[in-house]
C-alpha cells in the first residue's frame, strides 16, 4: 500500500491559486463584499481568502496523482455563482482512457489547522452534500498546509509574502525579503465518510455552546502550594481514592454545562480536587485515566496538576445554527481504534474507486 499523503507545493501551483482569486475579484458580476460586514473587500483580502483553501484542494489532488497516475482528478477552478458551488464536489471531473466523466464518488476537501477543536459541517451543509450526491458514497478529506518559519517568526510564512517573494521582477526589491522562502506542504491528516460523521458527530443544536476540547492543560505546583503548605486561596480540597465512576465537570464559576452528556465524564484513579476562586483542578495521585464520549480519552500524569474546567470558546460561543462536530482529538483515537478507517488505506480506496 502507499503511503504517500504528502505533497511539497510549487511555484506553479501558488501561481494557478492567484489567478483564480485575481480572475474571481475582477469578475464584474462576483459580489466580493464581506459576508459579515457588508464592507467592500479588495485583492488582497480576496486572496487571503481562497488561497488556503484552494492550495489545499491542490494538494489532495497531487496526492491522489502519485497514487493513482491513471486518472487526472479535475478541481472547480471555474468562476460559478455561489448556488452552483454548494452543489458540487471540489473533485467535478475525473479524466481517464481518454474520456472526461464523473466521479463515482463525492469529494469535499478541506483545510484544518493546528488549532481547531471541532471538525464536521452545519447540519444544512451535511444535507445538501447528501442531495447533491445522490447514491454516491461520500468523503470528507481534511488536509493542513505548514510552512517553515523564518527567524522564529510565523509572519514569514505568509502565504501571499512568500509567493510575492517568488516572483523574478519582484526579487530585485527588498519589499518582501524578509519572508520566508516559499515552502508549503499539504499533508492530508485524515478522512471521514459520511457514515463516520452520521455515527461518530454530536450533533450540537442552534443556542448550544461551544466548548474547547482541550480540557485539561499542565499547571506548575506553585499555583497551589507554597512555603507554608497550602496557599491561602484554595478554597477546598476533595480527596478521590481509587475512583471509578462518573464525574461532572462544570463551567467557570461552578455553572452547569446546557446538557450532561458534555459534562459527565468517567474517571479512573485516584486524584485530589481544588476548588480555587471560580477554578478547578486536579491533582493526580496516580495516574489518572478521563473519558467522555463526545470529548475522547485523556490520560492524565501522576503528581500533576491540571485545570478542571469545562470552557467555552470565543466572545461568543452561542451556536447560530445546527452542527454536527467531532472534536479533532477524538478523530485521532478513532482511527488508532480502527473505528475509523486510517488514511493510507481510504487513499487508496478514492484513488482507484472515484
Amino acid at each position: 500500500m502507499n503511503n504517500q499523503s504528502a505533497y511539497k507545493l510549487f511555484f506553479e501551483d501558488f501561481k494557478r491559486v492567484f489567478k483564480f482569486a485575481t480572475d474571481f475579484y475582477l469578475d464584474p458580476n462576483k459580489n466580493t463584499t464581506g459576508r459579515t460586514t457588508a464592507e467592500p473587500r479588495g485583492l488582497g483580502a480576496i486572496l487571503d481568502s481562497f488561497t488556503l483553501g484552494k492550495l489545499t484542494e491542490i494538494g489532495v489532488e497531487k496526492i491522489l496523482t502519485i497514487i493513482n497516475s491513471n486518472k487526472n482528478y479535475i478541481l472547480d477552478f471555474d468562476i460559478k455563482s455561489n448556488n452552483e458551488v454548494q452543489n458540487e464536489p471540489d473533485i467535478v471531473a475525473i479524466f481517464e482512457n481518454n474520456i472526461t466523466r464523473k466521479p463515482n464518488l463525492f469529494i469535499e476537501i478541506k483545510n484544518t489547522s493546528e488549532n481547531d477543536r471541532w471538525i464536521g459541517l452545519t447540519e444544512e451543509q451535511f444535507n445538501t452534500i447528501k442531495r447533491s450526491a445522490s447514491d454516491r458514497d461520500i468523503f470528507l478529506i481534511y488536509a493542513s498546509i505548514n510552512s517553515e518559519i523564518k527567524n522564529n517568526n510565523y509572519k514569514t510564512t505568509d502565504l501571499s509574502g512568500m509567493f510575492l517573494k517568488n516572483i523574478e521582477d519582484i526579487k530585485k526589491s527588498q519589499i518582501f525579503q524578509q519572508f520566508a522562502d516559499l515552502n508549503a506542504e499539504c499533508k492530508i491528516e485524515f478522512i471521514l465518510s459520511a457514515k463516520d460523521l452520521e455515527k461518530y458527530a454530536y450533533h450540537f443544536d442552534k443556542g448550544m455552546k461551544m466548548y474547547e476540547t482541550k480540557l485539561f492543560n499542565l499547571k506548575k505546583k506553585s499555583s497551589f502550594y507554597g512555603k507554608n503548605g497550602t496557599r491561602k486561596d484554595i478554597l477546598k480540597i476533595e480527596n478521590y481514592e481509587n475512583y471509578n465512576d462518573i464525574f461532572e465537570l462544570k463551567l467557570m464559576n461552578n455553572k452547569e454545562a446546557e446538557n450532561k452528556e458534555i459534562s459527565l465524564f468517567k474517571i479512573y484513579g485516584s486524584f485530589e480536587i481544588f476548588y480555587k476562586k471560580s477554578s478547578t483542578y486536579i491533582k493526580c495521585k496516580t495516574d489518572v485515566d478521563i473519558y467522555n464520549d463526545i470529548f475522547g480519552s485523556f490520560s492524565l500524569k501522576k503528581d500533576n496538576f491540571y485545570n478542571f474546567n469545562l470552557l467555552t470558546i470565543g466572545r461568543d460561543p452561542i451556536l447560530k445554527r445546527n452542527n454536527m462536530f467531532i472534536a479533532k482529538n477524538k478523530i485521532f483515537q478513532l482511527i488508532y481504534e480502527s473505528k475509523i478507517n486510517n488514511t493510507a488505506h481510504i487513499l487508496e480506496k478514492i484513488a482507484e474507486c472515484i
